[in-house]
């Protein structure tokens, strides 16, 4: 008797335990629900690649010394860590995931030869074999606002979504514009089918609506304001007041390329004279970072990173705050170099 009661507890037991076991996976592997408001990276940052994206102190981003593998590494460039062996792009984050564009070529062959695919991919931060794909497409920018990640799809030219958990997906918007831009669950673009003004979706219920009837490319929403380029004043540099409209000229070179920041507005200039700068939101403070034609500029708390363009390396960087002191990113080259050493 006393063996079969012994028995009935064992069995018991691994049941519980087993049970205990699926549930701690099923809990660990879950998609939890993101808080209202919830945006993946800056839309400075989106605009130039979505190349870098920070999220508590840690900053995601693809090495471009490594094929652009997704990489890890603190806001001071320590403890630099190689997770993903794929070319990503558009990097969002939130407290438990990466969402990402995968671009389908494999560095190595590790993991990323399982993951030879292009599309949208969602990756658990701390369980790196918790990968996948969302959406198969071909596509370009990605951006994780609220429960939903919206990303273009170049094969019919529109703009999709599907749930965080994937469960869901749909066509939202027939156009082919830059989904980067997202303030208060509101997702802010220009028409481009029409007058080009600046409009905003409501992603609570889809209603659109137009906010301006100015033509601003690369509008970076911020409070009241809207920083961007003036489409039909040689592609200046400005600002404008959503509530009265007011428009602010902010630097009368044609302009390329913005990343607003929390204190400066990093913009690339070109004509005869093409030059990296940056200057204060309000127009002051005017300084010229660096000589020549620049792309990618992303900004995380500690730095502001950037190539040259038409090429992949050196990334240059310089302080987020302070005087200007462009060095290279030294540490994200040795870091690609460790990680196929150990291969």
């Amino acid at each position: 008797m006393k063996k079969k009661i012994i028995t009935i507890i064992c069995i018991v037991c691994i049941v519980l335990l087993v049970t205990a076991l699926v549930v701690f996976s099923y809990v660990r592997k879950s998609v939890p629900k993101n808080p209202e408001g919830t945006v993946g990276n800056t839309t400075g940052n989106l605009y130039n690649g979505g190349l870098f994206c920070e999220k508590d102190g840690v900053v995601y981003f693809a090495n471009p010394y490594d094929g652009y593998a997704l990489y890890s590494m603190n806001s001071d460039e320590s403890d630099i860590k190689r997770l993903l062996g794929t070319s990503v792009s558009s990097i969002n984050a939130d407290s438990k995931f990466l969402y990402y564009y995968q671009n389908g070529s494999v560095s190595d062959s590790g993991l990323g030869s399982l993951l030879n695919a292009t599309g949208v991919f969602r990756i658990q931060i701390d369980n790196l074999h918790n990968n996948v794909c969302l959406d198969r497409v071909l596509g370009k920018y990605v951006i994780l606002a609220d429960n939903d990640v919206y990303y273009t799809c170049g094969n019919d030219s529109s703009l999709k979504r599907v749930s965080t958990d994937g469960k869901t997906k749909e066509t939202i918007l027939p156009l082919d514009i830059l989904p980067v831009s997202v303030q208060n669950s509101n997702f802010y673009y220009i028409n481009n089918q029409e007058n080009l003004h600046l409009m905003a979706l409501d992603l609570r219920n889809g209603n659109t609506r137009q906010v301006l009837p100015d033509d601003v490319y690369m509008p970076t929403i911020e409070g009241v304001m809207v920083y961007g380029i003036d489409i039909h004043d040689n592609y200046s540099l400005i600002s404008l007041n959503m509530v009265d409209g007011t428009k602010t000229l902010l630097d009368s070179d044609r302009t390329d390329l913005i990343n607003v920041t929390d204190n400066f507005i990093y913009y690339q200039t070109s004509g005869d004279t093409p030059q990296l700068k940056r200057i204060r939101r309000d127009g002051s403070d005017m300084q010229v970072v660096a000589e020549g034609a620049y792309h990618f500029i992303s900004s995380t708390s500690q730095f502001v990173y950037f190539t040259a363009f038409g090429s992949d390396t050196p990334v240059y960087k310089t302080p987020a705050y302070g005087p200007l002191n462009v060095t290279t990113f030294d540490a994200a080259a040795l870091a690609a170099t460790n990680a196929h050493t150990k291969k």
